[in-house]
């Protein structure tokens, strides 16, 4: 039922490609702030994750509230809220991935985090319209279970770039294009015609 669904195979792809950018920023930022601004690890793991734990605990608040609040008028508000956050996120990652300003950085990080939490608010909605209501909690869980396969990989690969002297920017840079890709993927989710009961 799951795989038959294409908007589930979409949001499948979509948060996948979703972790590959989350999981880039939150494993390896501190990292790149330490190069990149010359900080020490203390100092760059504050700078990396306070800023972006607070951007997102308030983006998940105003992401969660403005889709129920545009879904009384629109049956796709909920998949749209999230496409518009990672069309803003994109750009704000590039941003920090070349920057040479700290306060810039910071700034583009704020608004990664603040934008890119938009479908973590409406994950679970998004999965009540497009699937059966009687495998929502497996198709979540099936949903959660590729994002940490993708994302562990995302971490590991950061590391072979690492190995390979490639600055961690580049990981951030094909995270933007990550997220380009997810806002493009999630415009296409169909909400369900029908729904079949609960027996």
């Amino acid at each position: 039922s799951l795989f038959s669904s294409g908007s589930f195979l979409l949001l499948l792809a979509f948060w996948g490609l979703l972790a590959l950018a989350g999981w880039a920023v939150m494993g390896w930022m501190p990292t790149f702030f330490k190069e990149q601004f010359k900080l020490d690890q203390g100092a760059a793991g504050i700078s990396a994750t306070s800023v972006l734990a607070v951007a997102m605990v308030v983006g998940k608040l105003v992401g969660g509230a403005w889709a129920d609040r545009w879904s009384r008028t629109n049956v796709r508000a909920r998949i749209l809220v999230p496409a518009i956050g990672l069309f803003v996120a994109a750009p704000a990652t590039l941003l920090v991935a070349n920057t040479s300003v700290i306060a810039l950085a910071i700034a583009g990080l704020s608004i990664y985090g603040f934008m890119r939490v938009f479908s973590d608010a409406n994950l679970m909605p998004i999965l009540c319209q497009v699937s059966d209501s009687r495998y929502r909690a497996t198709g979540y869980g099936v949903l959660n279970m590729f994002s940490c396969i993708v994302g562990g990989l995302t971490v590991y690969v950061g590391g072979v770039l690492r190995d390979a002297q490639i600055n961690v920017g580049t990981l951030f840079q094909c995270a933007a294009g990550g997220l380009l890709v997810c806002a493009v993927l999630m415009t296409m989710v169909r909400p369900a015609p029908t729904r079949i009961p609960t027996p």
